[in-house]
């Protein structure tokens, strides 16, 4: 041991040396070295130097950490510490200078959940309040794009005044023909008007794009849908479906959101089908519609009497749609309806409804001049789009200069809206943050859809919950709706074909809808046809060109020797457990036929048809009548299947692995059913997914 500490004092005291040389100040930065902690300076400790000796003991205290008792370990762990208080002071300056910096801006706060249940919220609201953060590369506008757009849609309103007798006449006209609504019982969102709700409307798809688009790698445009629902009146019948109003509006739109500094693509369906009612069609919406749609309209007055029941549940379906709530617009005047939207707006479910007329909103003293001293949108006011003769062209169908007139008034509105959505986009910096965060306000940080409480009684329908969707258990006031789907063979059909879900029993799809059917062909299947009245109305449009309507009710019609026809109804809800009975997913299936009257004798649902579900035969007592909503020319279309006890799942593939539906067998067991006398149809296939 004697031996061996000479070495054990030469290497302790290389070591200390070696760190305190680190230490130790040079005459290169005697003056300026420092150590720094939390942005603090101060000079190194002074070392002691000591000569070579016996070991030093170990102090008991010490007030320097470089002192003969430091290790390398200390030294490392000191230094350590420093380098992370280092970075918290520099992520620090970051979180300061983002805070209050636009760009940087990122994810501004939510609100917080004041307990209100008013309106609708959560996830069925995604697409319409957009994402949850700001996109990071942001074009600069131009200053010059704002004025250049502004001086457009100027251009349009004189063109409007001009249109219908000067700005005071004009302006008395939309006075009459469109009607806005605004909140009475303080629950607008964030106490906004209905036009900057609108004007939100088309921010929206501007954020929405930025968001989800990279600007240097894409030049698509922001999107915004306006879907149009409705039957012949929406659909044109007597002029060409090009004339229609809700062409006319995109005509007038296009041109104004697609300049700078918008940059909106528009996109305009027309999805009505002429004759028939709001439901099935309204259980169908994103089949007819699309899920993207922004705007949403419905025209089904003629057939529903004055009535708001049918409305109420229509837009009910449709803030359950993707964008919701979408901007509703109503083609009808009647108060009952007017006063369903108002109450409606009132509880915060809807923000920015109209309601539009027509040839109501017309001075009938201007129709009195003579046709050269009418303002130019009010000449040729009697006369069709379409050519003298052609189908449509009957008293209660809008003609060509009424459809312009519609158009109009319409965009005058949606002018209004993006007045105020210029204004705010160049007066307002953070004008991206904020229209985040009023829309994450109106989501309530919910994760799921509610509706207010309905107004109209459906009970008696045999289909409520379809309709209305149920309250919560734990408070009355909100209501939910499960997932409704759909399938349907009615054209045009965006998604979701009847043919989709049909396993066996179909003859030979034939492309020729107008082509008429040989007898023959029903004793092999059902077979997708069109009705008599369909086929004779289509191949009259036929002779004037077809006058580019898209809209057809075809569907899938059966005798009894067209055997039986295979279904299988894809569960598309969100329950994960696939072992509990069948009843405890599908609460029913809802059968609609073409609507078309065709004598006494032809099939009745009710009667005609037998059921087996889940591979168990359904009781006649298990089969009900939809009643009140579902009809046309007083025929009640739709019947509602129950779902027996005991009834099956089925699986696509392998159980564990393969989606899981329910099997349902049609067969037609009337022996008075015939082609001659009418044959049993199904056109739409609509299930509750609970």
């Amino acid at each position: 041991n004697a031996k061996q500490r000479p070495l054990q004092n030469i290497t302790s005291r290389f070591t200390m040396e070696t760190i305190h040389r680190r230490n130790r100040q040079t005459p290169s930065n005697a003056a300026g070295a420092s150590n720094t902690c939390n942005g603090a300076s101060s000079q190194p400790p002074r070392v002691e130097r000591r000569s070579y000796g016996p070991p030093i003991k170990a102090r008991p205290t010490t007030e320097n950490p470089y002192t003969a008792t430091t290790t390398l370990a200390d030294v490392v762990l000191l230094r350590s510490i420093q380098f992370m208080l280092s970075l918290a002071a520099v992520w620090f300056l970051y979180l300061v200078v983002a805070i209050n910096s636009p760009s940087l801006d990122a994810n501004p706060s939510m609100p917080e959940n004041n307990g209100s249940n008013d309106g609708v919220y959560g996830e069925g609201s995604n697409l319409l309040r957009g994402p949850s953060s700001l996109p990071k590369n942001i074009a600069t506008l131009d200053p010059n794009d704002f004025s250049t757009t502004r001086e457009k849609i100027t251009q349009l309103r004189m063109e409007f005044y001009k249109r219908y007798g000067g700005e005071t006449a004009a302006k008395a006209m939309l006075g009459r023909g469109l009607r806005t609504f605004e909140s009475k019982s303080g629950n607008a969102k964030n106490g906004k008007s209905s036009v900057r709700s609108t004007a939100d409307r088309f921010l929206s798809a501007i954020v929405r794009h930025e968001s989800f688009t990279s600007s240097s790698s894409s030049s698509e445009q922001p999107e915004f849908v306006m879907a149009f629902a409705g039957y012949s009146v929406t659909v044109g019948r007597g002029n060409h479906l090009e004339q229609s109003y809700p062409f006319i509006l995109e005509g007038i739109l296009t041109p104004i959101l697609k300049s700078p500094p918008l940059g909106i693509k528009l996109t305009v369906r027309n999805s009505a089908i002429g004759g028939i009612p709001s439901f099935p069609y309204g259980w169908c919406l994103s089949n007819f519609l699309g899920e993207d749609a922004d705007l949403v309209s419905w025209d089904y007055g003629m057939n529903e009497g004055n009535g708001a029941s049918g409305l109420e549940s229509y837009v009910r379906q449709a803030l359950m749609m993707p964008k919701s709530p979408p901007l509703f617009v109503l083609l009808d005047m009647k108060r009952p309806r007017l006063d369903l939207l108002q109450k409606y707006v009132d509880m915060g479910a809807l923000p920015d409804p109209i309601a539009l007329a027509g040839r109501d909103a017309v001075d009938k003293k201007l129709l009195e001049l003579p046709e050269v001293e009418r303002p130019t949108g009010l000449r040729k006011w009697n006369e069709w789009g379409a050519p003298k003769g052609a189908p449509g062209q009957s008293p209660w169908h809008p003609k060509k200069m009424e459809h312009e007139l519609m158009g109009w008034m319409l965009a005058m509105r949606m002018l209004d809206a993006l007045d105020v959505a210029l204004e705010e986009m160049e007066d307002d910096t953070n004008w991206r943050s904020e229209l985040l965060e009023r829309q994450q306000h109106q989501s309530h940080g919910s994760a799921e859809v509610f509706l207010p409480a309905p107004v109209t009684d459906v009970s008696k329908t045999g289909a409520a919950s379809l309709l209305h969707g149920s309250a919560l258990k734990t408070d009355k006031s909100k209501w939910h709706m499960n997932h409704i789907s759909c399938r349907t063979s009615f054209l045009p059909n965006i998604s979701g074909d009847l043919k989709s879900i049909v396993q066996s029993g179909v003859t030979k799809y034939e492309e020729d809808m107008l082509q008429t059917r040989d007898d023959s062909l029903f004793n092999l299947g059902w077979v997708m046809d069109v009705g008599k009245l369909e086929r004779d109305t289509k191949l009259k449009v036929q002779k004037y060109g077809g006058l580019g309507y898209i809209d057809m009710k075809t569907a899938l019609y059966g005798i009894p020797s067209s055997g039986t026809l295979k279904l299988w109804l894809p569960y598309e809800g969100h329950a994960a457990n696939q072992h509990l009975p069948a009843s405890q997913y599908y609460s029913g299936v809802v059968l609609c036929e073409v609507n078309e009257k065709r004598g006494d004798d032809e099939c009745n649902m009710m009667s005609d048809l037998a059921f087996r579900v889940g591979d168990v035969v359904v009781p006649t007592s298990k089969i009900l009548q939809v009643k009140g909503v579902a009809s046309y020319l007083k025929k009640e279309i739709c019947i509602f299947v129950d779902t027996p006890e005991g009834a099956k799942l089925s699986y696509q593939s392998d159980k564990e692995t393969g989606r899981f539906g329910l099997a349902v067998e049609v067969s037609v067991t009337g022996a008075r059913v015939s082609i001659e006398n009418g044959a049993c149809s199904i056109s739409h296939v609509i299930w509750e997914n609970q």
